[in-house]
C-alpha cells in the first residue's frame, strides 16, 4: 500500500439508493486497504446513519435541494478539509463534484446512477472516474471523457451460506425490488399469467418496499389477470437472501434505469438461476441465453417456462450463477481494485 490517504466522501442525497450502497461499500474496501474516510453528508440522511453505526468520522452539510445554502456547504467543507487534512475528494453527485472542484483539492468522481452524466468544467479537477458498471461508462464515453480517465469497478459480494433448494413444484418464482413502475411488476404478473395458462405449476412471489406503486394495486392487477391465488406479495424484507433462497428462478423485469443492478448480483450470489430484461448494467450479470427485451411479456414467459420445464437445468444455472460471483465479484477484487483508484488519482 501507499501511504495512507484521508479522503472525503461527499455524498449529499438523503436516501438510500444505489448510489449510497455503493459508496458505503467503497468506504469499507478503503477503511480495510488502511485508508481514512471522512463523510460529509446531510443530517438524517443514510449516509450519517450508515457512518455513525460503521465507526466513519462525519459531519453535517446541506442536502442537495438547498441550492440557496451552497456557499455554507462549501465553507463547511473547507473547514473540514482542512480540520480533517484531507488529501483527495470522493464525489458520488453532480453537485458534489461542483462543491469538490470549488475546494481546489483533487477529486476522484465516484458514478454508481442512472443519471446521465456531463464533462462540464468542473470536470477539471477530476483525476479519475470510479464507475460501477460498463454501462455507465458508456454513458461518460458518449460525453467524450476518453477511457484512460475511467475505472469500472463493480461491487464485490460475499455469497449467504449455500442453501442449496431441491426443485419441486410448485416451483417458486420470484421477484426482489422497489415496487416502482420501471421495476415491471405487471410485466413480471403478465408472464405469470400466460405461463400459468399454460399449466405451469408455479407460484409468483414478489417482495420490496412500495414506491411510486402499491401492493393493492398489484393485488388487482393479479386479480384481473385470474391469477391471484398464485401471486404472493410479501411486503419489504430484512435483506435479500431469505427471500431469494426461498425462491428456485429469479427474475429482474425493469423497463430501464439499472445501470447498477444490486438484485443480480444478488440473485447470482444466492446460487439462483435468473432471467432479466436487457436494460442498464443487467447483461453484464446475466448471460445472453436468459435475457429478454424490455416489456416483452411472452419473451419473459418463456425463458421462464424453460426452467420452469427443467429442474436440473434450475439446479446447473444456479450453480453457475453462484460460481461467477465468487469468482468475478469478490469483496477482495472490489477493495484492491478501489484502493488502486484513490492511490493513482494522488
Amino acid at each position: 500500500m501507499k501511504q495512507p490517504l484521508r479522503i472525503l466522501s461527499v455524498i449529499d442525497i438523503p436516501w438510500n439508493s444505489g448510489l449510497a450502497a455503493y459508496a458505503f461499500d467503497q468506504a469499507r474496501a478503503l477503511r480495510a486497504g488502511g485508508h481514512g474516510v471522512v463523510f460529509a453528508c446531510p443530517e438524517g440522511s443514510a449516509a450519517e446513519a450508515f457512518a455513525a453505526r460503521e465507526g466513519f468520522s462525519h459531519y453535517s452539510i446541506p442536502g442537495r435541494k438547498a441550492y440557496h445554502r451552497l456557499p455554507l456547504a462549501l465553507l463547511r467543507l473547507r473547514a473540514i478539509a482542512r480540520d480533517e487534512r484531507i488529501d483527495i475528494v470522493a464525489a458520488h453527485t453532480g453537485r458534489a463534484q461542483t462543491l469538490a472542484y470549488l475546494l481546489g483539492l483533487p477529486v476522484v468522481r465516484v458514478k454508481a446512477d442512472a443519471k446521465k452524466p456531463s464533462a462540464g468544467f468542473t470536470f477539471s479537477a477530476v483525476a479519475s472516474t470510479i464507475v460501477a458498471s460498463a454501462c455507465i461508462q458508456d454513458m461518460y464515453l458518449r460525453t467524450g471523457l476518453t477511457p484512460a480517465k475511467i475505472s469500472v469497478i463493480r461491487q464485490g459480494i460475499t455469497p449467504p451460506a449455500a442453501l442449496p433448494r431441491v426443485p419441486r413444484p410448485p416451483y417458486r418464482v420470484g421477484l426482489l425490488g422497489r415496487l416502482d413502475l420501471v421495476k415491471g411488476h405487471v410485466l413480471f404478473l403478465e408472464a405469470a399469467a400466460e405461463l400459468l395458462r399454460a399449466g405451469a405449476r408455479a407460484e409468483f412471489h414478489v417482495a420490496g418496499y412500495e414506491a411510486n406503486i402499491k401492493y393493492e394495486g398489484l393485488r388487482s392487477t393479479a386479480k384481473e389477470l385470474g391469477i391471484e391465488k398464485d401471486v404472493f406479495l410479501h411486503g419489504k424484507v430484512d435483506g435479500p437472501f431469505d427471500f431469494m433462497n426461498s425462491c428456485d428462478i429469479g427474475v429482474i423485469a425493469s423497463l430501464g434505469s439499472e445501470a447498477v443492478s444490486r438484485a443480480a448480483l444478488e440473485w447470482l450470489a444466492a446460487g439462483r438461476p435468473l432471467v432479466s430484461t436487457s436494460v442498464g448494467s443487467l447483461p453484464e450479470y446475466v448471460g445472453t441465453p436468459w435475457l429478454v427485451p424490455p416489456g416483452d411479456a411472452a419473451a419473459l414467459a418463456e425463458k421462464i417456462g424453460r426452467l420452469l420445464a427443467d429442474p436440473d437445468l434450475q439446479r446447473a444455472e444456479g450453480a453457475a450463477n453462484r460460481a461467477r460471483a465468487e469468482r468475478d465479484f469478490s469483496p477482495a477484487a472490489f477493495a484492491a481494485a478501489t484502493c488502486a483508484a484513490f492511490e493513482g488519482a494522488v
